[in-house]
């Protein structure tokens, strides 16, 4: 592993996973469900128009390698596009779909190891069957913790359903990487792509309050949280869940603790887009709570991570080295080189 900055958040896509959709579904039915309902009419049609652009970087191991050369990036941990999620589909086409990306990211590793590690996918509608391939993935791929989304189908990720995943996930000392999909209020964010510029956070805030409220993190408390897009509005809004469980009652039925003492088991990646708030995640959650990520290929995503980073002020060197790649190693399990 080369000696310089790791990427926590980078995505790719597999070409056949199309070839496995079309068993069930046509490519205009493919974009209409799984595109449109994730960013907006408008948005899917801007972003089929440019999704031609991003087939190399998502796809081309190459590609990616170059730009994170350029990018001053010398190692990534790659996890599926939340496209390719697919809670929606039935039960045997979602595990097909994940143990195939499964398969896909471990190869890539084993043709890249100085460059790849990954995190699994998981058919979380099918939790019995999740839990195999969780068992697979980490056991027979060599995969280093999963990538889910903010929420599957209905279920929100506190369900109990979901919980003897967290178990193996603790057990293990694995991270579970949380992204936005499909997120809150639709409805009212269809233009100026609100569903990512504002949904995508507030999604993530949604998921990572449930795993408080619900108990999950006081039940497992060396679960490994790594929260996408700098933790969304979770760590701007703290104070209101603080205040929330002191007041309200139905804050506290679950919980034997405020919802401080949860804080220290979240991670978060230093996509915020601004240096005033990335200062004030750090000095929120210390600097061996941050990681940097990018959300390659995207145009959300942070172009220039390692400027972002080393932009902080009032930071040691040391400081900007956990956050550029020691933490990285500590979480993912890496082996420095």
């Amino acid at each position: 592993m080369k000696p310089i900055a790791i990427d926590i958040h980078t995505h790719v896509e597999f070409a056949d996973t199309a070839t496995i959709l079309k068993k069930k579904y046509t490519e205009e039915e493919s974009f209409s469900r799984f595109i449109v309902p994730a960013t907006g009419t408008r948005s899917a049609e801007i972003n089929k128009g440019i999704a031609s652009s991003l087939r190399e970087p998502l796809r081309d191991p190459q590609r990616k390698i170059r730009d994170m050369e350029e990018r001053k990036v010398g190692f990534s941990i790659l996890s599926s596009t939340p496209f390719a999620f697919f809670y929606e589909v039935e039960e045997g086409l979602a595990v097909e779909l994940a143990q195939f990306q499964n398969n896909q990211l471990a190869e890539m590793v084993r043709s890249h190891p100085s460059s790849f590690a990954a995190i699994a996918t998981l058919p979380l509608q099918v939790p019995g069957a999740a839990m195999r391939e969780l068992d697979r993935a980490i056991n027979k791929l060599g995969l280093r913790g999963i990538e889910i989304g903010s929420h599957v189908g209905k279920r929100e990720l506190g369900d109990r359903a979901f919980w003897p995943i967290y178990e193996v996930l603790e057990k293990e000392g694995l991270p579970m990487f949380i992204h936005p999909h499909h997120v809150a209020g639709m409805d009212r964010l269809q233009n100026f792509y609100l569903t990512n510029l504002i949904g995508n956070p507030l999604d993530t805030t949604i998921a990572a309050a449930y795993l408080i409220f619900n108990g999950v993190l006081e039940k497992y408390p060396n679960l490994k949280v790594v929260l996408a897009h700098g933790g969304g509005q979770l760590p701007y809004i703290f104070g209101r869940l603080e205040h929330g469980y002191k007041v309200r009652p139905e804050c506290k039925e679950t919980l034997r603790h405020s919802p401080r003492q949860f804080l220290k088991y979240f991670y978060f990646d230093i996509i915020t887009h601004s240096q005033e708030a990335l200062r004030y995640l750090v000095s929120l959650v210390g600097s061996d709570h941050v990681l940097l990520g990018t959300d390659y290929p995207y145009d959300m995503g942070d172009h220039q991570p390692v400027e972002t980073v080393s932009r902080l002020s009032d930071m040691t060197d040391s400081d900007r080295q956990k956050i550029l790649r020691d933490n990285a190693v500590a979480l993912f399990g890496l082996t420095p080189a």
